[in-house]
């Protein structure tokens, strides 16, 4: 096994509509020793995508030089199979919620499958910050810990790095292969501090694993989950009794927390189901009860609650972590888990988490995730696709069964060989490219978003090297041919 890790330095943070100006990538052994150097490589935007200056202020890399020197998004999806070949695992620093999901669009809309790298062929993704954060619950002496002005930790890896001397001899952080060496460094300094703790939170990134773990005391002691959605105020950590799946056919769990009366939780439930509500509310709701879903193919960070050693319970206890009410509500639990209440539980719960049925994106760009997966057949058609020959591309049109790929094959064409269109095919691209940039209700940067963000950044305190920067990304967009 081998660990490839990488980092994106990006447009913006929608991992939709946004897109890399930079990979940074370093692989290591399984013990993060480097089998090399760190490299990168810039990327260039196409052109129906427009970087946000504030971006730029953090990653420092001018629309000029990406746009200049870097690859083509099709080059990037290439560089990225070359890299992540069999039994690759994937990691980064909070690459889960944020370089993952750039990955996941920068293969769809370069007619590759988006998530067989995950997981096909002994692939596999990991990601160190729940570590970072679990070592801060269980192991708090394992680094020094960056704090803001009020005394919270902060878990930034700009910050945990220089604090840990783990930036030595590197450029600059925000750089995206000085970010994966400072990565790999962290995650082997703490494989070093308790080598049989790293391998345990290694093997959350396996779902059958999780299952394991949720079967063997879910229901009789109950797990605790470390987690940033459980607050600083709880120590990062929340106590659940996890009783059964979302569903029958699903493989996540739910998990109720112990801080709440099981009988208020129950009028909750009830209460849900006699109301209309948005998803997004609907989950407002179900968190303020405590009912949460464990994702077993997320990595969560779960743990049996009978071996905290006296020192974790002595610190989540200054917390306001009270683990006899806690002990009394999972008893109650499983007072209802052996009663005919347990039925009527399992029907309020599965009923308020039933999702709304999801609306397809008439943009092909943004319908990743309401679209479906890719059938075998339309899998196998595109392994035949000639993906960077446009000469061949342009006769590239077979009977897919999804309806996003002609549409994604056109502009995979328009994106990466422009001058494969035909003048017709060129007057479309236009027409999408001027819509996407100047609607009034477009997603992501328009024409009229980047003005208001480039008139706020101008009213800002800002340092000299950043009114630079600025300055220039004004002048290469002054110099940008008209939309």
């Amino acid at each position: 096994m081998q660990i490839l890790w990488y980092d994106y330095e990006t447009s913006g943070r929608d991992p939709v509509c946004d897109r890399p100006v930079q990979m940074g990538w370093q692989i290591t052994d399984a013990g993060m020793e480097p089998l090399g150097d760190a490299d990168s490589v810039l990327v260039r935007l196409p052109d129906d995508v427009l970087p946000s200056p504030a971006a730029m202020l953090i990653h420092q890399i001018v629309p000029e030089i990406h746009q200049r020197d870097g690859l083509t998004e099709a080059e990037l999806a290439q560089r990225l199979e070359d890299l992540i070949t069999p039994n690759t695992v994937v990691a980064g620093y909070n690459s889960r919620q944020f370089d993952d999901k750039f990955t996941q669009h920068v293969f769809y809309r370069s007619l590759r499958d988006p998530y067989r790298w995950q997981y096909e062929g002994g692939r596999a993704r990991f990601d160190l910050y729940p570590v970072v954060l679990s070592y801060f619950v269980f192991a708090p002496d394992a680094l020094r810990w960056p704090e803001d002005g009020d005394g919270r930790p902060r878990f930034k890896l700009d910050r945990i790095g220089p604090l840990n001397q783990l930036d030595l001899g590197l450029k600059r952080a925000h750089d995206a292969s000085a970010d994966v060496t400072v990565t790999a460094r962290l995650a082997r300094l703490l494989a070093h501090y308790d080598a049989d703790f790293f391998a345990n939170c290694l093997k959350l990134i396996d779902k059958h694993y999780v299952i394991d773990v949720i079967r063997a005391d879910g229901r009789s002691s109950g797990l605790l989950e470390v987690t940033t959605f459980a607050g600083w105020d709880s120590g990062y950590v929340r106590d659940l009794w996890v009783p059964f799946r979302t569903s029958e056919k699903s493989k996540d769990f739910v998990g109720f927390d112990l801080n709440q009366n099981p009988e208020d939780v129950l009028a909750g439930l009830a209460s849900l189901s006699k109301i209309e509500l948005l998803d997004l509310d609907r989950l407002k709701q179900l968190r303020l009860l405590g009912v949460h879903v464990i994702r077993t193919n997320a990595q969560p960070m779960i743990f049996s609650r009978q071996n905290l050693d006296s020192e974790t319970e002595k610190r989540l206890a200054n917390f306001g972590r009270d683990i006899e009410l806690q002990n009394q509500h999972l008893d109650l639990w499983q007072h209802i888990q052996e009663s005919p209440v347990f039925k009527q539980l399992y029907q309020l719960t599965i009923e308020a988490m039933a999702e709304s049925e999801s609306r397809t994106d008439p943009d092909v760009d943004y319908g990743l995730y309401s679209g479906g997966f890719l059938s075998p057949a339309d899998r196998k058609l595109l392994a035949q696709c000639p993906l960077m020959d446009s000469d061949a591309l342009k006769n590239f049109a077979p009977p897919f069964e999804d309806p996003r790929y002609p549409e994604l094959v056109f502009r995979y064409r328009a994106r990466n060989f422009p001058s494969s269109l035909s003048p017709a095919e060129w007057r479309r691209w236009t027409g999408i490219r001027r819509s996407k940039l100047t609607r009034k209700d477009g997603k992501g940067m328009t024409v009229l978003r980047l003005n208001d963000e480039l008139l706020s950044l101008t009213e800002e305190s800002l340092e000299a090297h950043q009114s630079d920067q600025l300055e220039r990304f004004i002048l290469w967009l002054d110099n940008q041919p008209p939309i």
